[in-house]
């Protein structure tokens, strides 16, 4: 059997109407000629039955009957290993195909299993079980060397729990706000129609390529969801939904990887990595203390002399195995983020052959988001969640009000504290310091309106109705706002350059400048505020 028949599905593969694997069916299907047996068989659903109970059905759609083979199977297999090394080769041997064979069985189908996240959890645990019912009583380890290894075994829980909060799913209603984005505001002068259909549209029958049509070049339209999705996010076909700079669906924790789990799956990976090490170490230590440790585990004379040792020897052999198998995986994830690609990219460019391959082809690099080693890890590390909170500063102001050509010049960076409320909206505090000490604040309360990315509220300082909506977002380094204003029937447009910091590169400068003259405000309209110190705390 070829390799490409058990590689797992790519990424977004061409589904036909009724999101099944044209390629995996043989088939062209076509929804309005298939009746609703034939398109559950296409699904792998079985057929409704009128004589089976709904409790009963229920219960056995949800019942999880692979965790079974690992909570039974586990002991009595490695008991049985530990009975003759010959054993013991046979069984190690064959549990790992057994499950690659499971693995490549539930992904091919795209369906989710608890089999291989309970295998993990029950391994740790069982592994843990070992080390303290029959090592520590040998006497050979330290009252800190089992704090450690327990130590580490929480850790690797907690860290687990914390990654199986979620990836970040990107929301079914962008796709409401790309087709409402098509629609002309009647509000609005002929300028802001304009405008709106430079920051939202991105249809090919746009007559020319502007600079918003530059910025939204990236998002694209999920072909299984129909929504409108953020560059670097993808859709998980096990998950059925489409995930923020999604990079793979970890059988493991039986979930996604994502923007708002990525790092503390690398966290739980490298803690339960090193805290297996040092646990095979001290067991071997333990077992085999005169050979040298790296060589213990090929030979350790009299380990079968006695069923305890045989069986904690049979267990160093399984934890390595599968220490082994999350150490590649860790490696991969450390290269993957040292080039700044998601494996979800990784798997694009091989199959469109438009990567370079690196360090005998563990990493792939693309060269799309690559900053540089050390910028690609201060951005995976200070990588911020799908969030607009916390502090911001205002580093560029665009306007065609007529009174900014007066106060331009006296005009220095502010400060802005956004914080998402429960209910979706945003509620603004923004403050200046003057040139007098005194400091000038303004609060709002931005409510959310049924187009993703779009708020609204009216300004008791100004008296003003104030349409805001967040061009182009990326939370851990900048925001591009542009907001109509209107007061007495009179519209002006405003935008606003934020920043994570005070500094922001030339091109991001650069960009609001374009973009600011292509929404029609003159170039001496356009400023690059100066840096100024902060308001006190309120």
């Amino acid at each position: 059997m070829k390799w490409e028949k058990l590689k797992p599905p790519e990424p977004d593969d061409p589904m036909c109407c009724c999101e099944c694997d044209c390629y995996q069916c043989g088939c062209c299907c076509d929804c309005e000629d298939l009746d609703e047996a034939f398109n559950r068989w296409l699904k792998d659903k079985p057929p409704k039955s009128a004589c089976r109970s709904p409790v009963l059905g229920a219960m056995i759609d949800n019942l999880e009957i692979s965790m079974i083979p690992a909570l039974v199977l586990l002991p009595l297999l490695l008991r049985i290993a530990a009975l003759h090394y010959t054993l013991g080769v046979i069984i190690l041997t064959a549990m790992p195909s057994l499950v690659l064979w499971y693995y490549y069985a539930t992904h091919r189908k795209k369906k989710r299993t608890l089999f291989f996240l309970t295998l993990s959890l029950y391994s740790l645990a069982y592994m843990y079980y070992i080390f303290i019912t029959e090592i520590i009583p040998r006497g050979d380890t330290s009252q800190l060397q089992v704090c450690t290894v327990t130590a580490g075994v929480i850790l690797t829980v907690v860290s687990l729990i914390h990654t199986k909060r979620g990836p970040g799913f990107v929301t079914t209603t962008q796709h409401k706000a790309h087709s409402d984005s098509q629609k002309p505001n009647k509000d609005s002068p002929k300028l802001n129609g304009s405008i709106q259909s430079a920051v939202f549209s991105s249809g090919p029958e746009a007559e020319s390529q502007t600079v918003k049509e530059a910025l939204t070049a990236k998002w694209s339209r999920c072909p299984v969801c129909k929504i409108m999705r953020p560059p670097r996010a993808g859709h998980c076909r096990t998950c059925r939904s489409c995930v923020h700079r999604l990079d793979h669906h970890c059988i493991w924790i039986n979930s996604c990887v994502g923007l708002a789990n990525h790092r503390s799956f690398v966290l739980t990976l490298s803690v339960f990595v090193l805290t297996s090490l040092y646990g095979i170490s001290l067991v071997l230590c333990s077992l085999c203390p005169r050979p040298y440790l790296m060589t213990a585990l090929f030979y350790c004379p009299g380990v079968y002399s006695q069923s305890s040792t045989a069986l904690c020897f049979t267990c160093a052999w399984y934890s390595s195995i599968v220490t082994g198998g999350l150490l590649y995986l860790l490696v991969v994830q450390v290269l993957n983020i040292s080039f700044n690609v998601t494996e979800r990219e990784v798997q694009l460019a091989l199959r469109n052959k438009t990567g370079q391959s690196r360090l005998c082809g563990l990493a792939i690099h693309t060269g799309e988001y690559s900053r540089g080693f050390y910028q690609n890890w201060v951005e995976f590390l200070t990588m911020a969640d799908a969030s607009m909170g916390g502090k911001w500063y205002l580093v560029g102001f665009a306007t065609n009000a007529q009174w900014f050509v007066s106060r331009k010049a006296s005009m220095k960076m502010g400060t802005a504290m956004l914080t998402p409320t429960a209910d979706g909206d945003l509620d603004m505090s923004y403050s200046s310091l003057n040139s007098d000490g005194s400091c000038w604040r303004m609060n709002n309360l931005a409510k959310k309106s049924d187009m993703p990315g779009k708020f609204t509220y009216t300004s008791e300082r100004w008296g003003n109705e104030n349409d805001m909506r967040m061009v182009e977002v990326k939370y851990n380094e900048y925001a591009l706002t542009h907001t109509i204003k209107t007061k007495g029937g009179d519209p002006t447009v405003v935008n606003k350059l934020y920043g994570r910091t005070v500094d922001l590169s030339a091109d991001l400068l650069e960009k609001f400048r374009q973009f600011s003259l292509e929404m029609g405000i003159l170039p001496e309209n356009i400023a690059f505020l100066p840096k100024n110190a902060e308001c006190p705390a309120a």
